[in-house]
């Protein structure tokens, strides 16, 4: 009976045995993973994802963004289409997306997939100026009246549904439907804007408003560095929210 064999021209030893009439053979089983080997692989996929998920997080943001961006292109549909049977005039400030409605049939598109618990009447604020001091909005405006249509800011996402620049009262205002410093970071610290001329452009508020990162629960702007809210200077904030403003 032959117990072993060492061919010259193998590096690994067979393993014979007989069954029957007939001899078989085998190579050793291969060597499992060292305790450390294990450690090492584990460490590896978790630095992988530790880089991989906000990479997928932020991915996924942007897919959301586009959905919003989509939505604000209806939104200027839909005000085209009312300006069109109200002589080319903007709906007053009062219920104005429940007057939209006519031209919409639906509440979706008046929702943010990043903040579903948001009732469809907030999320998207009408730029409706401000009083004290004078900051011409869009509410029962000529479509004729809106000098530089394509700088003017008629939505913002935004936390209320009536908007405005960084110069009104803090606090919640109408009920809480208007707030002037309810700004939106929701799409990686930026968000999506809809023009009078029909245009959807993403911006961070630094950029047209102030620096912002929120409101707390009674309206008050809560900064997005930690500091002092700061507004943007006056020019430029007027060249967004000031719909008689020229530069």
């Amino acid at each position: 009976m032959i117990d072993s064999f060492t061919p010259q021209k193998r590096k690994k030893s067979l393993f014979f045995y007989t069954a029957g009439n007939t001899i078989h053979g085998k190579l050793p089983p291969a060597p499992g993973f060292t305790l450390i080997e294990l450690l090492v692989v584990i460490a590896v996929i978790s630095i992988l994802a530790a880089i991989m998920f906000p990479v997928f997080a932020k991915a996924r943001e942007k897919a959301r963004e586009t959905t919003c961006q989509s939505n604000l292109r209806q939104m200027g549909l839909a005000f085209e289409m009312y300006c069109s049977d109200w002589d080319e005039i903007y709906p007053p400030t009062s219920n104005w997306k429940a007057r939209l409605q006519d031209y919409i049939k639906t509440t979706n598109i008046n929702k943010c997939p990043s903040r579903p618990s948001l009732p469809w009447y907030y999320g998207q604020g009408y730029n409706i100026g401000c009083t004290s001091p004078s900051v011409a909005g869009f509410p029962e405006k000529s479509m004729s009246q809106i000098v530089n249509p394509g700088d003017k800011i008629l939505i913002a996402e935004w936390d209320r549904c009536n908007a405005g620049p960084p110069c009104g009262t803090t606090g919640l205002l109408s009920g809480g439907a208007t707030s002037y410093w309810a700004v939106c970071r929701i799409h990686n610290g930026g968000s999506n804007l809809l023009f009078a001329d029909g245009r959807v452009k993403y911006m961070k508020p630094e950029q047209y408003h102030s620096t912002t990162d929120h409101i707390d629960s009674d309206g008050n702007p809560v900064p997005a560095d930690g500091s002092t809210v700061a507004a943007v200077p006056e020019a430029m904030w007027r060249k967004y929210w000031d719909t008689s403003y020229e530069e």
